[in-house]
């Protein structure tokens, strides 16, 4: 089930990079549609124990290290790529 921000967010450890194996594996693919915001959707991967928090520790990285306006932004969990690792699509609204 997607998690949409505002949540709250689990804390983050020093480099999630390390601890989480938190990655991009994918573009930014951004749509622009007739109605509506504009959205940018991108693919990462993350050490999770559930796909539920795979979803909240996208949002918590993304939120910590890059600083992005997430709000409206939502991640889904798309499949589970290992024991305890996660593809997860982050999908951000704003203008791009």
């Amino acid at each position: 089930m997607p998690t949409t921000y505002p949540v709250t967010l689990p804390p983050v450890p020093g480099d999630p990079e390390t601890t989480w194996h938190a990655q991009r594996i994918g573009d930014t693919v951004i749509e622009q549609p007739d109605d509506g915001w504009p959205s940018a959707t991108t693919l990462f991967a993350i050490d999770a124990s559930s796909s539920a928090e795979a979803e909240l520790r996208v949002l918590a990285w993304i939120s910590h290290s890059y600083e992005d306006d997430l709000r409206r932004a939502t991640a889904t969990a798309e499949h589970q790529a290992g024991p305890e690792h996660w593809h997860v699509s982050l999908r951000v609204l704003g203008e791009f």
